[in-house]
């Protein structure tokens, strides 16, 4: 939930964006990553030199992306699908995600999706639904592929190094989260200036 307003400002809604990411595990053992991001505005848009009247909710941009990844996270499978756009040569960029296919998610991810994806060779929009996606697909691998086993977090502390450990504040390895849960991986408080 977002902030809140405050209610001495008046304000008039004139856009939403919503983004949805959805994640499975796929019968033949992969990972896969639904991702849709939706612009509309409250009210009718006049027809211009490329498309219709848009009536109020009507989608501006209604673009998606599905990638399937294995367990080492390295894309299988990668597609774009563009169903509402500006512009006609927007779905051009529909086939550019197949440049992905073969390589794998990790350190150096974003600058591995600049090098292979150009700034105009593809839609803004369908590039920032990357980051959504990914971070939707790290949710999707956190239980394992035995969601409802009897191992919870806490009891998967031995083995190899979870994924997501050293990924943000709380799992840095010298906090007190990875100490506790995954001491084995813990580096020790940080050092004090």
């Amino acid at each position: 939930m977002p902030p809140e307003h405050n209610a001495k400002t008046a304000r008039r809604h004139l856009h939403t964006r919503s983004v949805e990411c959805t994640g499975y595990l796929r019968d033949d053992g992969l990972w896969e990553v639904e991702a849709w991001l939706r612009d509309t505005k409250p009210f009718a848009q006049p027809a211009d030199r490329f498309r219709g009247e848009l009536l109020p909710g009507d989608p501006v941009h209604d673009i998606g992306l599905r990638l399937a990844i294995d367990d080492d996270m390295r894309i299988c499978e990668a597609e774009a699908t563009m169903r509402a756009t500006p512009y006609p040569t927007c779905i051009e960029v529909e086939p550019i995600l197949q440049r992905l296919v073969g390589e794998r998610i990790g350190p150096g991810w974003r600058e591995l999706v600049r090098r292979k994806i150009g700034r105009i060779e593809t839609c803004t929009h369908l590039a920032e639904l990357l980051g959504p996606a990914v971070t939707t697909l790290f949710q999707t691998l956190s239980n394992g592929k035995n969601p409802e086993g009897p191992e919870t977090l806490d009891q998967r502390s031995g083995g190899e190094r979870p994924f997501f450990i050293g990924g943000c504040h709380s799992w840095r390895t010298d906090g007190p989260i990875v100490a506790a849960m995954f001491p084995q991986f813990a580096t020790g408080p940080a050092a004090k200036d």
